[in-house]
């Protein structure tokens, strides 16, 4: 998806609240080439005056970071850019700037003197704001181009931003000269043109922007020192305070997922970092998981977190475990309140940090680390909806991808030993994964064996510049965790595509058990039939319930004898002994008034 297509699908305010007013211009205006010519001879000056500066004061200064760490940088030499990389890769792949004691502060701008530093990512409202600030540069810079655009406001908001432009009386945009625009932003994104910070007297403000009435008014009526910041960008000089990302291509790294995530109607959510090890029992992840997490005990605990444990299958109480991924937490979001059917599909994305305990000899690049951060959402739909929001998954990576200039190969990873849950599961989603598949029309290869223990996955492989393979974005179907954290909605029985279940209590019972779901059927009911000897009653209708059927006809020999059938709901309601045809009668009027309470008022 292209930049300017982004920031619509965010109904940001960028073209639309700009009213603009232009004609097509088939060369830059002339004022745009001497305004360039005046701050690159401005820029060279005060990069030769920087590096007198850091020659003849080459001292050490203390930076102080959040938590108390002090890391040693060289004044007008070291920047906040170098001491994110010494940091972490992802800190410096994901700061958008920085904070100096207070105040923002570009990444790529030297240090000064001992300093207190944080670092600013899209997460924080600080950080957005210079995102989104940044991002009107790129709109900007493209507006001059193609439209010999004056430039005026161009603030962020709090969930975009807006331009204004002037290009005189009695001009209109054409609908036909909106893809030149958007093609032009995407050009600047593509060639990740850095933003450099020039401080400018009084006097060169007035000469860089003497075309400009807006911005001399602004010089005049705003700078009150012997200077002020302007920020150049390709062919884009303006007057700004900043800070700004340190290139263009970040805009379309850093928050193509967030832009696409909302347009494709997720919520983004944040979750704690830390939870009880009893909830990664719930899970299931402790048993196949824990030796990959990083236990922890609160203060005053003086005893071992149970990973160290002879017995991994003990825990204690007070011991926590940084989460390694988001699914328990975001089934707990689901779980707080009782859902409608009327919500699903409920899409759920997180960018929170993640914690693995990694092995040493396993880590490398941007893909195996032991802290990292990644787009990890979660989509809670029926089984009907299901094959559905597949298809739209694989739309998403291909969406993303193509912007990003990735190729890819799919695969279809399997059952594996030792995974959790009923065979008969596995193989329906399985099924529901490779029909995705061939739908999608891409080529794929199937990895048996080698799906989670928790439910069978695609997986995304893209090619770095060496040509190599790496296991990047997946797709993955989980069965389980609805199970073990016993979701459940509210679903109108005219909507259910697990209406009735028939349980005979012996094998005695089957021939009318049988009868008995001919007659649903019959009736224009969906209806299953469940004569599983191998479990026990009170099994099968445990697993009916957490199959969501609305209701469960069970017969034993007294209903058979009498032709009735004992009634439960999903809820484990029991509303007794029913003639069988009253009761069919019954659903089928429910069914057929589309009540969002059947199980209520059955």
């Amino acid at each position: 998806m292209a930049l300017y297509q982004r920031w619509r699908c965010l109904r940001l305010q960028g073209l639309q609240a700009c009213r603009l007013h232009t004609a097509v211009v088939s060369t830059p205006p002339r004022w745009l080439a001497e305004r360039l010519g005046l701050f690159e001879e401005l820029w060279a000056a005060q990069v030769k005056r920087l590096a007198s500066m850091a020659q003849k004061e080459p001292r050490t200064i203390k930076i102080s970071l959040p938590g108390g760490q002090k890391i040693d940088a060289v004044a007008w030499n070291t920047t906040p850019y170098q001491l994110a990389r010494q940091i972490s890769s992802t800190l410096a792949d994901t700061a958008v700037a920085a904070q100096v004691n207070g105040e923002p502060y570009d990444l790529e701008r030297p240090l000064e003197t001992d300093s207190d530093l944080r670092f600013l990512t899209f997460d924080s409202p600080e950080g957005k704001a210079v995102f989104w600030h940044s991002s009107t540069h790129v709109l900007g810079a493209a507006a001059e181009q193609f439209l010999g655009a004056v430039l005026c406001r161009g603030p962020s908001t709090e969930y975009g931003f807006y331009h204004d432009f002037f290009l005189g009386k009695e001009r209109t945009i054409r609908g036909s000269e909106l893809p030149v625009l958007e093609r032009i932003c995407q050009e600047l994104t593509a060639a990740a043109r850095p933003f450099r910070r020039l401080e400018a007297s009084r006097d060169q403000l007035r000469q860089l922007f003497k075309d400009n009435p807006f911005k001399l008014h602004l010089i005049e009526e705003r700078v009150t020192g012997p200077t002020a910041t302007v920020y150049g960008c390709g062919t884009l000089v303006d007057l700004c305070q900043g800070p700004h990302l340190r290139h263009t291509g970040q805009i379309g790294g850093l928050k193509l997922l967030s832009a696409e995530y909302a347009h494709r109607g997720f919520s983004e959510v944040k979750t704690p970092t830390l939870f009880s090890t009893k909830l990664w029992e719930q899970s299931g992840h402790w048993e196949h998981y824990q030796e990959d997490m990083f236990a922890v005990q609160p203060p005053g605990s003086d005893r071992p977190p149970s990973s160290q444990s002879d017995d991994s299958t003990r825990h204690i109480t007070d011991t926590l475990a940084l989460k390694p991924m988001n699914c328990p937490a975001h089934c707990l979001m689901f779980a707080h309140r009782p859902r409608s059917w009327r919500e699903l599909p409920l899409r759920l994305a997180d960018f929170g940090a993640l914690h693995r305990a990694e092995a040493s000899g396993g880590l490398g690049g941007l893909t195996r680390l032991r802290c990292f951060q990644q787009d990890d959402a979660h989509i809670f739909c029926t089984t009907d909806q299901l094959e559905a929001e597949i298809q739209s998954c694989l739309d998403f990576l291909r969406s993303v991808y193509a912007v990003l200039g990735f190729s890819f190969r799919l695969a279809l990873s399997t059952r594996p030993s030792g995974f959790l849950g009923d065979p008969c599961l596995w193989d329906q989603a399985e099924q529901v994964l490779k029909q995705a598949l061939k739908e999608f029309g891409e080529p794929w290869d199937l990895n048996s064996g080698d799906g989670a223990f928790y439910g069978p996955k695609i997986d995304v492989h893209l090619h770095d510049a060496l040509g190599r393979p790496h296991q990047c974005g997946t797709i993955q179907l989980d069965f389980q965790l609805p199970l073990r954290f016993d979701l459940q909605y509210k679903g109108p029985l005219w909507l259910s595509p697990f209406q009735v279940v028939v349980i005979p209590v012996g094998s005695e019972q089957e021939e009318y058990a049988k009868e008995a779901q001919q007659s649903l059927r019959a009736a224009g009911l969906v209806s299953d039939l469940d004569a599983d000897s191998g479990l026990t009653l009170s099994r099968r209708i445990r697993r009916a319930q957490l199959a969501h059927y609305n209701f469960q006809f069970v017969v034993g020999q007294k209903e058979q004898s009498k032709r009735t059938v004992n009634i439960r709901t999903r809820d484990n309601r029991r509303l007794g002994e029913w003639d069988l045809s009253e009761a069919v009668q019954r659903l089928v009027e429910l069914q057929n008034t589309r009540v969002p309470n059947a199980e209520e008022i059955f």
